[in-house]
């Protein structure tokens, strides 16, 4: 793994934060897949990977899958009034969408730190799609701008270099069981901010996820 370093239009983050449309789980709906992030806990903790939820059960932190980001403009450039587009336009494009089911894991070592992969993803995917199209209603083509790959669920974001070979091994040999369930019945439309901030016992610099919320969005039923 490499330190992971937040992209923003293949550039460097903006001061403020960008608008992102994320899946949350949920305390009490959720529970066996944050008891199966704090199952990683302990492997993770040996490598520079800051864990994206705190050490207490139950609490789901910044855990997220990204549906999609609007790269268009920071959110500072956005108005209420277009927000307020942004959200009616989702919810127009959501409501025709049931509630959904699906599964995260195993946790993997990879590059940026450590993911949970999301299978089945066909209606993941179709929510994907369904929130693209609504965002381009909002505000054109140019909102936009990256592929995010497989559906995931980061774990926790690398600060530092490191053997995903070795974290592998660990995740593999002590993570059991190795898949949670995931409910999706809602979007978040979030105000997401990076920080850099020392995050190493030695005080290694390292990018550190908070959002605030602008919306939350239902699916059907």
């Amino acid at each position: 793994m490499e330190k992971f370093v937040p992209k923003y239009r293949n550039g460097a983050w903006p001061a403020g934060g960008v608008l992102h449309v994320y899946v949350c789980p949920r305390a009490g709906v959720d529970d066996d897949l944050l008891e199966l992030a704090q199952r990683c806990r302990s492997a993770i903790s040996e490598y520079p990977i800051d864990p994206q939820y705190p050490d207490v059960p139950g609490d789901p932190g910044w855990l997220h899958l990204t549906v999609e980001m609007i790269a268009d403009t920071p959110t500072s450039a956005i108005s209420d009034e277009e927000k307020a587009k942004l959200v009616s336009e989702l919810t127009q494009e959501l409501t025709g969408l049931p509630g959904f089911g699906t599964e995260v894991g195993p946790p993997i070592g990879n590059v940026a730190g450590c993911v949970l992969d999301v299978w089945p993803e066909d209606q993941v995917r179709e929510l994907g799609s369904r929130v693209r199209a609504a965002v381009v209603r909002a505000r054109g083509e140019d909102a936009i701008q990256h592929s995010g790959g497989r559906p995931h669920m980061s774990i926790g974001y690398s600060y530092a270099a490191a053997s995903s070979d070795k974290l592998n091994s660990k995740l593999r040999n002590t993570v059991i069981p190795r898949r949670a369930s995931l409910w999706i019945d809602r979007v978040y439309l979030l105000d997401v901010m990076w920080t850099e901030r020392p995050i190493g016992s030695d005080g290694t610099l390292g990018w550190q996820m908070t959002w605030t919320c602008v919306a939350e969005i239902p699916l059907a039923g």
